[in-house]
């Protein structure tokens, strides 16, 4: 038994390790493919209407409801933070995740941060601003990259393994 829980364990993290991961560039957040759950299409569908009020449980919009695709929206309170003279800023997202199923047994997630805001307020800030022209970031949005890239990918991993149940 203990061998099986060790196998199980390796290939678990092999297997969460290997996912594609959203990383974040000049032009937003690139689009990932995914291999679709042996499932049909309108289940997906609707386990992908389940995820969102499961995992954003202060609510959210699904719309654009095709018999392929659909997109979600929603908030994020938190989602990623930058510090400026020892004081650490905290932004709330509102984002939307547009999924379409393939007929060659793949899914896109497409995942945008739609609104910035801080303390309910929203801002004129979007992603495409943490970089310079030549897409370099800049030094001040050092911390805002990736601590958004850890949300962004915390939410893709949570409809990917909904997906998979």
């Amino acid at each position: 038994m203990k061998h099986f829980l060790k196998i199980t364990l390796f290939f678990w993290i092999v297997v969460s390790t290997a996912q594609t991961k959203l990383e974040l560039t000049p032009k937003g957040f690139i689009p990932l493919e995914m291999e679709m759950p042996n499932q049909p299409i309108n289940k997906l569908i609707e386990q992908s209407k389940e995820w969102a009020s499961y995992y954003n449980e202060k609510g959210s919009d699904v719309f654009a409801v095709t018999k392929n695709s659909l997109t979600i929206e929603a908030r994020y309170e938190t989602a990623y933070y930058y510090w400026n003279l020892a004081v650490k800023y905290n932004f709330d997202i509102k984002y939307s995740l547009k999924i379409v199923f393939g007929e060659n047994q793949k899914y896109t997630l497409t995942f945008i941060v739609e609104e910035i805001s801080i303390d309910g307020v929203p801002l004129k800030t979007t992603v495409t601003d943490f970089f310079t022209r030549e897409g370099k970031l800049k030094e001040d949005f050092k911390d805002a990259k990736p601590s958004l890239e850890i949300t962004a990918n915390k939410i893709i991993k949570s409809y990917i393994n909904f997906l998979a149940l």
